[in-house]
């Protein structure tokens, strides 16, 4: 079968433009194989079922799609890879132990390694090795409980003849709604993030199927890169996942990976707790989706509250879907097109915590956060591996708060790039994220002790360590050894010392066009450093504001600013409407963080001039600010979202004694 790579790659940049991506150790034990935990949810009547053919389609390893991923989410990054070898000669044998994972209690003490194997996060060896030889591609169509059919591509290793394995072997799947088929300018299994293709070569069977009405699925979709989330289409990932498991080829032991919208799939999966699936591996997506959707409760006067991707529409997308084998002439592909014909791109003006949507009956934010299904979740017992990096926005909030509510087995880890961008991080770091996916799944999917559970829980990246120290582990997040510490705001200055004077103050008129923070708003930062001083945690911004007019929007940026004075962030920011600033007990562990319910009748308007407190967090960050350098904190006053008011209204920050502003910094000593 010839593959056509017909994706427009500038077209793919603008895809992605929006993404529908316990406090004590929980790496426990695994879940046998019998118990399905939480809510059993049957298949429908036959389950799933399928239809379609074999290709003889034999796939080469790939490329980097960070290029497309960081233009999206407005990264700087974007190294291209060189072309990778899909796999070495190998044996037809098995040999991976394919049956051994999930069927015993593990103890989170270590065990000894065999003599020369390495197994410690980014390194591993002498414990899986390569047996297989590339892979076979070929795709056919699943049909689903409620009759839809949702086509779905599967990667299956070959051996050394050349002939597809006929070996039981667990399988990775990607419930996707960017193209089963391609990513960028290659297949999605090898360059989309998290590229589990690599792991072929090991023992695995890779699956990704198109979303309900995308592409070349047929039905109707709600929501776009959200869409997993409403009515039928809520249990098609448990129905794909337990058709996988009844393969003849498949050890029936399932796990998800994938990035952002496919991170956001796996912990929609994982709400309906599918008895086969065992563990997943979700990058940069949400937990409470609010906090992404609407960071602080900035929502935008009119229109959808996020962004619809693009393209967004049918009509856009579905040129580029790709047919199944069983469908040479594209008859089923032009039905399943034309069944898209109703779909729903985004949900519309949504700009409340509680809100329904405009385009959907749904309150969204509710409907579509993983928080709410929390007991289901904990039920399951599902094995969860979740990622980030520091130099992306709203998207990488959601790990944090995952491994600290979810109380299955859980591990987290944060590198230093942008929004999924894991080949930039192995391109600078020498850090393969497909490394740490195949030790989690040969642990919990083949059962092959390598530690990877009785490691630190915890995995990060510090922008501005000394080289070779850049990486380390915790038992926790946040860290156990934090000193909290407050910055008080001066006249222009930024220190420790809080102040004493009766008044103090520093008025600003708020300036609604250009993106440079420091010209549209107020600076502080402390004299040049004495000494390095090491943050890693959750910045949390107090500050007492007035305004002239009855609402306002408030946006706090951390810089490291360099003796040159060239100033750097790693999306270290926050924000909240004025007006959104209640603050209650949160219905999950925030990390002891403020809390904002940003429902409607939680609106508190302004009294022009009163001085009134806001308290927010700021996204997670680990960075050394060294010595020499200053660290300023630049408060602005819109975004994007903020409604112009004529004559624009002037905002007053206050730093007196009854009044103090601060930053509080989560200080490691080093």
């Amino acid at each position: 079968m010839k593959i056509e790579y017909l994706w427009n790659v500038t077209v793919l940049f603008l895809l992605l433009a929006t993404f529908g991506c316990g406090d004590d150790e929980q790496q426990g034990t695994r879940p046998s194989d019998e118990a399905s935990g939480g809510e059993e949810i049957a298949p429908g009547s036959g389950g799933a079922t399928t239809s379609g053919g074999s290709s003889g389609y034999s796939g080469s390893s790939g490329q980097n799609a960070d290029a497309a991923l960081d233009a999206a989410a407005g990264t700087e990054a974007g190294i291209a890879d060189s072309g990778r070898e899909a796999g070495s000669a190998g044996s037809d044998a098995a040999g991976a132990n394919a049956d051994g994972g999930a069927q015993r209690d593990t103890a989170t003490q270590p065990v000894t390694l065999p003599d020369g194997a390495i197994s410690t996060p980014g390194q591993y060896s002498g414990l899986s090795e390569e047996i297989y030889n590339g892979y076979e591609l070929s795709s056919e169509y699943v049909t689903v409980r409620d009759g839809t059919r949702l086509a779905m591509d599967l990667y299956r290793p070959k051996g050394a003849s050349g002939q597809v394995v006929i070996d039981k072997l667990p399988v990775l799947f990607m419930h996707t709604p960017y193209n089963r088929r391609t990513f960028g300018t290659g297949l999605s299994g090898e360059v989309y993030p998290g590229a589990a293709a690599r792991l072929i070569n090991y023992g695995y069977v890779v699956a990704i199927a198109d979303f309900r009405g995308v592409y070349a699925s047929y039905g109707t979709n709600q929501g776009y890169n959200r869409g997993e989330w409403v009515d039928a289409a809520s249990q098609d990932a448990y129905d794909l996942i337990e058709w996988l498991a009844q393969q003849p080829w498949s050890s029936g032991k399932v796990g998800m990976w994938g990035c952002s919208a496919t991170g956001g799939s796996q912990m929609q999966a994982a709400t309906t707790a599918p008895p086969s699936l065992k563990a997943i591996f979700p990058m940069s997506c949400e937990y409470d989706v609010l906090p992404f959707g609407v960071p602080g409760c900035m929502a935008p006067v009119t229109g959808p509250t996020s962004a619809p991707p693009t393209p967004s529409s049918s009509a856009m997308r579905d040129p580029f879907a790709q047919a199944v084998d069983d469908d040479p002439l594209g008859v089923q592909l032009r039905e399943a097109v034309a069944s898209h014909a109703f779909n729903i791109e985004n949900a519309g003006y949504v700009p409340f915590r509680d809100s329904v949507a405009e385009n959907i009956p749904e309150q969204w934010w509710i409907k579509s956060s993983p928080s709410t299904y929390l007991e289901t979740i904990n039920n399951s017992k599902i094995a969860v591996y979740a990622a980030a990096n520091w130099d992306e926005a709203a998207t990488k909030y959601g790990a944090f708060f995952t491994v600290n509510n979810i109380t299955n087995p859980t591990k987290l880890i944060v590198g230093p790039a942008g929004h999924c961008a894991w080949f930039t991080v192995e391109t600078q770091t020498g850090f393969d994220i497909s490394v740490e996916e195949r030790r989690f799944f040969d642990y919990w999917l083949k059962g092959i002790e390598n530690n990877v559970m009785a490691e630190p829980k915890v995995y990060y990246y510090t922008y501005n360590e000394p080289a070779g120290r850049e990486w380390r582990g915790a038992t926790e997040w946040p860290l156990a050894e934090e000193k909290r510490t407050p910055y008080y705001l001066g006249e222009g200055s930024l220190g420790v010392n809080a102040p004493t004077d009766a008044a103090g103050n520093d008025e600003f008129r708020v300036v609604y066009i250009g993106t440079d923070v420091l010209a549209k708003g107020l600076s502080y930062e402390t004299a040049a450093l004495q000494e390095d001083i090491r943050i890693t945690g959750h910045p949390v911004v107090d500050l007492w504001v007035s305004s002239t007019a009855t609402d306002g929007d408030f946006i706090a940026t951390l810089q490291d600013v360099a003796p040159n004075n060239i100033a750097t962030s790693y999306n270290m920011h926050g924000r909240l409407r004025a007006s959104m600033r209640k603050e209650e007990d949160p219905p999950y562990n925030n990390l002891g963080l403020p809390w904002h319910p940003c429902r409607e009748a939680d609106a508190q308007p302004l009294v022009p001039g009163e001085p009134t407190r806001l308290r927010f967090d700021m996204l997670p960050i680990s960075i050394v600010f060294k010595a020499g350098h200053r660290i300023r904190l630049v408060l602005s006053f819109a975004d994007t979202p903020t409604p112009v008011i004529t004559p624009a209204p002037t905002v007053t920050i206050y730093r007196d004694a009854t009044h103090q502003s601060s930053v509080t910094l989560p200080i490691i000593d080093s």
